[in-house]
Parts: structure tokens; C-alpha cells; sequence
């Protein structure tokens, strides 16, 4: 019995380690710009819903400096283009746009990027992998 009681403790932990191992997590990428940072956070479908074919994504822009500026956030794929309707941010303020669940498989290379077109330039954070 003991043999038995052992050997299904060591498959209950094989597949937990198994389920860990297959969970993304994704996480977030930067940008540090002279008046504050540019985020992209993306976290995985399984996790977030229980669909693992979507992922679900925000940019956030903090404003550490600066002026009164007038912002649209966006996400980039290699696919598509999502922007948000534009925003005034001021010094100390931090604007988030949520993008939802949107489809892996419509992340061709797998990558999204955090965009911000803001009145002084157009901004990018680093690709985070969603697949």
C-alpha cells in the first residue's frame, strides 16, 4: 500500500509541475521617456479566462514630468493597429487602456508592442511574446 500511496503522490506532482510548466505568463515591457514610461503588459488567455487561445493586454502610460500633453495609447501587432480615443495627461497622472481578449492566432509573429502617439512624438515599448 505504501508503494501505491507513493507512486500516486509522485504522478499528482508530475503533473502539477507538468501544468506549471505550460502556463505563460508573459508579463511587461518599457519604455522610459523623459517625462515618464510607456508600458505594455500582456498576460495569457488560460490564466486571465481559461481560454488559452486569447491573450489580454493594456498600455499604460505614467507621466513622471512635463507639461499637459494630449495622449493616444495603442497596442501594435504585426497585424493590426488598436487605438484608444485621445487623452489629456498631466505630471503625476497615469492613463491605462485595457485591449480585452483578442485572439492569439491573430498575432502572426507573435509579438505585441505598446504605442503611444503623443503631441511631442510617437512612442514604442519593447515586443512582448503572447504565444
Amino acid at each position: 500500500m505504501l508503494r501505491k500511496t507513493a507512486a500516486v503522490a509522485v504522478s499528482l506532482t508530475s503533473i502539477m509541475a507538468l501544468s506549471a510548466g505550460t502556463a505563460a505568463a508573459f508579463g511587461s515591457k518599457s519604455t522610459t521617456l523623459s517625462n515618464g514610461v510607456l508600458t505594455i503588459t500582456a498576460d495569457d488567455g488560460c490564466s486571465v479566462s481559461g481560454n488559452c487561445t486569447l491573450y489580454y493586454s493594456a498600455t499604460t502610460y505614467k507621466k513622471t514630468g512635463g507639461g499637459t500633453v494630449s495622449i493616444e495609447l495603442a497596442m501594435s501587432t504585426s497585424d493590426a493597429l488598436y487605438k484608444a480615443a485621445a487623452v489629456n495627461i498631466s505630471s503625476g497622472q497615469t492613463k491605462t487602456h485595457s485591449w480585452g481578449g483578442k485572439a492569439k492566432s491573430q498575432v502572426s509573429d507573435c509579438d505585441i508592442t505598446g504605442y503611444m502617439v503623443a503631441s511631442t512624438g510617437s512612442y514604442y515599448t519593447p515586443p512582448v511574446d503572447v504565444c
